[in-house]
């Protein structure tokens, strides 16, 4: 189920999802998807990308790219004694996805080209944004499914230590593919971000 609400520039989608695994312990991660972005204004393809070189979001590099998505996982679980052990009972994970993109603000004063080669950008956008949350999405539901299956411990110490490393491997994990995929396509221009 898909609930929407849109302020200005700040769009909020939260996703439900429901799946057929049989441990009820186990819950789909909490999805927000936000989208904020920034003016641009031009008539020519130079311009236009001057403006996102000038305004764009500043990428992990410190250059500033044409657009960005961030994402956060914030985590918690439930635990349970199981035959004397300290064991998880259920987990959650809460997935924070946010996209900064241009909004060309002259575009009905342009040519056809240009509005042309805006479209296919904005295709190109929608692919890479699509990229990135399937990425974050992936990290989230491993993280679930792999503490939900982590075995029993001794001490509830123990268990939190157990868990709490499992998590950090697979953010870094995740991480260093979002790294890799943006290093490989130049912050998307490679696979279609650019107007040039």
């Amino acid at each position: 189920m898909w609930q929407q609400r849109c302020l200005k520039t700040t769009i909020s989608i939260m996703l439900v999802f429901s799946c057929g695994i049989a441990n009820l312990a186990f819950s789909a991660p909490q999805t927000h998807i936000g989208a904020s972005s920034y003016s641009i204004s031009g008539q020519s393809s130079l311009i236009l990308s001057a403006e996102m070189d000038a305004k764009g979001p500043l990428g992990d590099d410190g250059r500033r790219h044409p657009a960005k998505t961030k994402w956060d996982l914030q985590w918690r679980f439930k635990q349970t004694e199981i035959n004397a052990q300290c064991g998880v009972d259920s987990v959650q994970v809460s997935l924070g996805i946010t996209h900064i993109k241009p909004v060309w603000r002259d575009r009905t004063e342009a040519s056809q080209a240009l509005i042309d080669r805006w479209e296919v950008f904005e295709a190109a956008l929608n692919t890479i944004q699509k990229h990135h949350v399937d990425l974050a999405m992936k990290a989230a539901s491993e993280i679930e499914e792999t503490v939900l299956n982590v075995t029993p411990q001794k001490t509830c110490e123990e268990l939190e230590t157990m868990v709490g490393s499992i998590v950090r491997n697979i953010k870094e994990k995740y991480r260093a593919l979002k790294t890799e995929y943006e290093s490989s396509t130049n912050y998307g221009r490679r696979a279609g971000l650019s107007l040039m």
